[in-house]
């Protein structure tokens, strides 16, 4: 990224520091200006503070903002990137969490080829990736669905039986997703047993369009998944999907969202969704957060939020052994007056694999308040602005938001807004990028959401505009999801 100035590393560091001096001075004649002084001196949320949950445990958390103040009369709007962990294995006899994996597989007749060959391919690989502790069943979904391998132990004779199984599946008939989740679910909770982690993966190579094909209908089923604390994630194949409906069914379930453009990449998918699960630490993962007067989340990289007076919460799914999984928050702070702002109490919230669901949930916390200040000096409040973390969630976040909002102007035909939502992007992140000292258009963020123009450009002026524009909105579906969700595929 290029600056206004070249700055080596002698001069860089001194000005950082200079900076956090002159801010965390600031924010203490407003604190003591103000009469808002504390007698317990804690810390400022001055650029570059993390705040720590407790050590104890598997799962852990941090918070980081983006800047220590808001002006007084904007709107607000600040970043906070939080960060779930958890413990790494034993590096000798790592614990396996017993599995019950349930596929459930496209067989409409637009399967009918290489699609479904790859898949049998995939599914036939992952049956031999089994351990004799984890549990496997197969349905199959046409105009109706069809339990062709029912839930039963991995041993060496069932998996030698259930590849032939396999093989025999043909396509036929129309696309019923909503009975092969359906009998996912009934399956699950028939075989729900004690220290065993269910996880379910859909997959369609079309559009749902038999039995209920509602987008709410389809979303509330695999939202089940919340309800008995398992994870469904969902993998669109070639080019026929309906990304929007593959994404919200996977937020709904906690999962993950696929896309694969060619069927051979699918045995990949299904040894990380497998890997995932029996090396998982930590199910039922949620992020609660008990808002302060005033202040707003807006959102929480895309996940659904459920609001209850001034309590929000967020359902990140799983944490697997060694993961760290980032997510930007995006949230509002009052501006009608100057002085100390309170965020909030922020928790995480899980349960053990070998815990009960509905059992009472462990829970993590931050112990220290965070708060940042509301100030009127444009000085103070661009010296409280934490450089890496202002570039990184433009980078990361706030381009890959772009990207999903502009795969739907594109699914949609829309060339204009797809336009629009990028300049409105260059628009609203110049000023924080100038307060750093950055020339914006020179920002690698600024370079990608050029070259994301260039291939709008392309995909609506190609002589198969139609399926160039399907092809990039997939595309841009996927990049975006998984540039929001840093750290959740293994």
């Amino acid at each position: 990224m290029s600056k206004q100035s070249t700055r080596d590393d002698e001069t860089a560091t001194p000005r950082l520091l200079g900076r956090r001096f002159f801010v965390a001075a600031a924010l203490l004649f407003f604190t003591l200006a103000g009469g808002w002084a504390v007698a317990k001196t804690r810390p400022e949320a001055g650029p570059g503070r993390p705040f720590q949950s407790g050590t104890a445990g598997p799962v852990h958390f941090r918070a980081q903002l983006d800047r220590g103040t808001v002006l007084a009369g904007s709107d607000g709007a600040f970043g906070m990137e939080l960060v779930l962990s958890a413990d790494e294995q034993p590096s000798t006899e790592p614990v396996r969490v017993a599995t019950d994996l349930v596929v459930v597989l496209d067989q409409s007749g637009s399967m009918a080829g290489k699609p479904l060959e790859d898949a049998r391919s995939a599914v036939r690989e992952l049956i031999a990736r089994l351990g004799a502790q984890d549990r496997f069943a197969l349905v199959t979904y046409a105009s109706g669905a069809g339990l062709t391998i029912p839930l039963q132990d991995a041993t060496a004779a069932n998996r030698s039986r259930w590849a032939s199984q396999v093989n025999s599946i043909g396509a036929t008939g129309g696309t019923n997703m909503a009975s092969g989740i359906d009998l996912a679910v009934e399956t699950i909770a028939r075989g729900r047993a004690a220290g065993r982690l269910p996880r379910v993966i859909l997959l369609s190579d079309g559009h749902a369009n038999e039995g209920d094909h509602s987008f709410e209908g389809l979303r509330v089923r695999a939202g089940r998944a919340v309800q008995g604390e398992y994870v469904l994630s969902t993998v669109g194949v070639g080019e026929g999907f309906d990304e929007a409906l593959m994404t919200a069914l996977a937020d709904a379930g906690t999962g993950n969202f696929y896309y694969v453009r060619d069927g051979r990449d699918l045995g990949d998918v299904f040894a990380g969704e497998f890997d995932s699960a029996r090396e998982t630490v930590a199910s039922a993962v949620t992020v609660e957060i008990d808002l302060e007067a005033g202040v707003e989340l807006l959102d929480a990289a895309g996940y659904p939020l459920e609001r209850s007076g001034r309590s929000v919460r967020f359902r990140p799914g799983t944490l697997f052994a060694g993961q760290e999984r980032h997510i930007w928050l995006s949230l509002r702070a009052p501006t009608d007056r100057v002085g100390e702002v309170g965020l909030g109490a922020f928790r995480v919230s899980y349960r053990l694999p070998e815990e009960a669901p509905g059992s009472p949930p462990r829970v993590v916390s931050i112990d220290d308040a965070i708060r940042m200040a509301c100030v009127r000096d444009e000085n103070i409040y661009a010296a409280s602005l934490d450089e890496g973390l202002v570039v990184r969630n433009i980078a990361e976040d706030k381009l890959s938001q772009l990207k999903q909002r502009v795969a739907a102007s594109v699914r949609a035909g829309d060339y204009k807004d797809a336009e629009e939502q990028i300049e409105t992007f260059k628009q609203k992140n110049a000023a924080p990028l100038r307060s750093l000292g950055y020339v914006p258009a020179e920002t690698e963020a600024y370079r990608d959401a050029d070259a994301l123009a260039r291939d709008v450009e392309d995909a609506f002026n190609a002589p198969a505009a139609p399926a160039a524009r399907n092809a990039l909105s997939k595309k841009l579906s996927a990049s975006g999801q998984d540039g929001r969700r840093q750290g959740a595929k293994k």
